[in-house]
């Protein structure tokens, strides 16, 4: 705790100091002798208590607090004063006092209202705060705050290291907030039809998903069993979506347990996506060893260049069964894939016009990377060897160029209010029409990649440190500040600002 001293008498002042660094570990941040001085400091440190004296020449302790609050400034305060007239006490509880102490001061009593405090001054900045965001800044903070959070988090959630928390990790497919709102509308709905009790429901970021906390219940060892019956069919259908789930004794770990239910999801390649993965499920698998099939990749560019795409066809079947269908480890598979799809491309591109426009190919090789499933990765690669071997008809052409068109209009307009339909109007299809084309092509629709890109192009102008928030949000198509943190947020996590200091 960060604390501020207004006090003009030289002992007292001294033996405050004293107390404090020999019998806490708080610091003192800073030291003034009247309430002008107070004043300056507190904007100026912004401490978590402000310890002052009533009665200072220049300015008195009260008019100072009461010059502070006037201004918007919230604050914490204890009072030091000689006089225990109720009227002194009155007026400051009013301005928002926690407690006040007396001269002369004792020093055990003393150290007892600063920690009583302390808890005070946690408890209402905990209920302010919610436990989403605590979790947030818990994932991002430095390492010397995190202790500090937890605590704040427990104290919240009013939990210690003797009860047993449960936790599911949800990550939806689907980039759309309206997707992610009504997962978490079903969740909750769910677990109160279950009469489960003391559970907490946070979506924590897209690149995270949904976070399920559930809070030392009789039915822990049921939870499990008990979500995948009733919540993970449902929220399945609003989206897919893929789950893992761990326990851990109070919070300290909490953060650690968040990373690792996000690994076990790259799992859901193993396993599907109907699942609830778990360390046990990833702890039984054995992986097939395997390598990447060089002398395909020659063969199927010789093939390629030859103009042999039967040949080249029954070479990209050879590859599907070798690795994408082999026991290899995941993150292998979607490599060696996307490392074929983009050698196939690349020789197709030097000596085939007909081509997929490299725009579309690169969030194709992207969905491959992506993929969760092995079903999935089988449909993003066979797309690309149809495309590219088969021939591609006419009405997909048109489909690729449209798309093509939109991205590029995006691309060159960004900064501007763009709508759906005044895209659909440059390509000559309805807005229905146009949504659902990006989302066949690119997986997201026109409104998600809209705010995707602009998102990208505001990350990369904040890391160059040229450009304040604001301006920022102006140049990359919002006009108030507001809503562009809010959009940030929803899409990386955290906010500009602390992005910024993160990176």
């Amino acid at each position: 705790m960060r604390i501020v001293i207004v006090e003009d008498e030289p002992k007292t002042k001294e033996g405050l100091i004293n107390i404090i660094n020999k019998f806490t570990d708080y610091e003192i941040c800073g030291i003034a002798s009247d309430g002008f001085e107070g004043i300056k400091l507190v904007k100026e440190l912004k401490p978590d208590l402000i310890l002052s004296d009533i009665q200072m020449p220049g300015m008195d302790g009260l008019t100072m607090l009461r010059a502070l609050e006037e201004e918007g400034i919230t604050f914490y305060a204890l009072i030091l004063t000689g006089y225990s007239s109720f009227d002194y006490v009155r007026t400051a509880l009013h301005l928002g006092v926690i407690d006040y102490i007396l001269k002369p001061v004792d020093i055990d009593n003393f150290i007892s209202t600063l920690k009583d405090t302390e808890a005070k001054i946690l408890k209402e900045k905990s209920e302010k705060i919610s436990s989403g965001q605590l979790i947030w800044s818990l994932m991002t903070c430095e390492s010397d705050e995190k202790e500090r959070l937890v605590r704040q988090l427990s104290n919240q959630l009013q939990t210690n290291d003797r009860m047993e928390i449960t936790l599911f990790l949800i990550k939806p497919d689907s980039l759309d907030q309206e997707t992610v709102g009504e997962m978490i509308h079903c969740i909750k709905d769910k677990m109160n039809s279950l009469c489960i009790m003391n559970f907490h429901v946070v979506h924590l970021s897209f690149e995270y998903g949904i976070l399920l906390l559930i809070i030392d219940t009789e039915k822990n060892k049921f939870l499990k069993n008990l979500f995948s019956m009733h919540i993970l069919p449902c929220l399945n259908n609003i989206g897919t979506c893929h789950c893992s789930y761990t326990s851990i004794m109070g919070l300290n770990r909490l953060e650690n347990a968040i990373v690792a239910l996000k690994t076990l999801l790259s799992y859901t390649f193993v396993y599907g996506s109907n699942v609830i993965l778990d360390s046990h499920m990833v702890e039984k698998l054995e992986f097939a060893p395997i390598s990447y099939p060089i002398d395909l990749e020659n063969r199927i560019r010789k093939e390629i260049i030859n103009g042999n795409y039967e040949k080249a066809l029954k070479i990209s079947d050879k590859f599907k069964t070798l690795i994408i269908e082999s026991n290899g480890k995941p993150e292998l598979i979607r490599e060696y894939t996307a490392r074929f799809s983009s050698s196939i491309y690349n020789v197709a591109k030097e000596y085939n016009d007909q081509s997929e426009p490299q725009l579309i190919f690169h969030y194709v090789i992207n969905n491959i990377i992506e993929s969760k499933t092995k079903t999935d990765l089988i449909l993003n690669y066979e797309k690309v060897v149809n495309t590219i071997l088969t021939g591609t008809d006419e009405e997909m052409d048109i489909d690729n160029l449209t798309v093509l068109k939109v991205i590029n209009f995006i691309r060159d307009n960004y900064q501007k209010d763009i709508t759906l339909s005044e895209a659909a109007n440059l390509v000559g299809v309805t807005p229905e029409y146009l949504s659902k084309l990006f989302n066949q092509k690119i997986n997201v629709n026109f409104v998600v990649f809209l705010r995707n890109f602009r998102i990208s192009i505001a990350k990369r102008m904040i890391l160059s440190g040229k450009y304040r928030i604001q301006e920022v949000a102006e140049q990359v198509g919002f006009k108030d500040p507001k809503y562009f943190n809010k959009v940030f947020k929803s899409v990386c996590g955290i906010s500009p600002s602390e992005y910024k200091k993160v990176i």
